[in-house]
């Protein structure tokens, strides 16, 4: 584990000494300043949402289990987060954010030119990559769902704007696909749900399956796509 940089380190050894700087987010205090200390702490505050959410789960989780697992006190976590729920929320998207950036590089990459499946395999690996670290997954397709009516207006958004991601990329690789809108849509969601639920049973299976074993068959959920799009 790295240690913290001086200055937070000094604030979780004396959470009451003032905030030097705290009318001013750009005056400097140690060579660090506020609005950067203010930012370290939320960073803080996200890794602790993860590993809580991740391993025991939003439902239990109490800000001064937060606190503790940060090294902050309460001050600090509602400097930045108005309840556990807005920490949930800003942990689910850090982490799936991360993973659509990683899954669309890679098929915006140069393989993707010649060969469309192999992109897909190769961003397959990456995701599943990403969901064998259990707590990311478990943020990612289980602690989000059935929060509440605003989680899941943020969990549908996600799955919508990586779903047409995903159609997008299939209409620039394969070129017109007779498809209504709608149905378009609804084709991108229906792949997107052909990653989380073979996702989600692994994660609860404990992990029985191997990585090479996930990838193969969703791949051939979406080879299949492919032949009938382009057939």
């Amino acid at each position: 584990m790295t240690s913290s940089p001086p200055s937070l380190a000094a604030e979780r050894l004396d959470p009451a000494r003032p905030d030097p700087g705290r009318s001013d987010p750009g005056r400097s205090y140690g060579g660090v300043t506020q609005a950067e200390r203010t930012a370290r702490r939320r960073a803080s505050f996200l890794d602790a949402g993860l590993q809580v959410f991740g391993s025991t789960g939003f439902r239990t989780a109490t800000v001064r289990q937060l606190c503790r697992e940060a090294g902050l006190t309460d001050r600090y976590f509602y400097e930045s987060f108005a309840s556990i729920e807005d920490l949930l929320v800003a942990v689910y998207e850090r982490e799936f954010d991360h993973l659509q950036q990683v899954v669309l590089a890679t098929l915006a990459g140069d393989a993707a030119q010649q060969d469309p499946m192999a992109a897909v395999d190769q961003a397959l690996k990456a995701l599943f990559e990403m969901a064998s670290e259990p707590r990311v997954a478990r943020v990612c397709w289980l602690e989000v769902l059935g929060v509440s009516a605003r989680v899941d207006g943020v969990y549908t958004r996600n799955i919508e704007r990586f779903a047409a991601l995903v159609v997008a990329f299939a209409r620039q690789r394969l070129g017109a696909i007779t498809l209504s809108e709608p149905e378009s849509r609804m084709l991108g969601i229906a792949l997107i749900g052909a990653v989380s639920q073979p996702v989600t049973h692994w994660l609860l299976g404990g992990y029985q399956e191997d990585r090479a074993t996930m990838v193969a068959a969703t791949s051939r959920v979406f080879r299949g796509v492919i032949l009938g799009l382009s057939g």
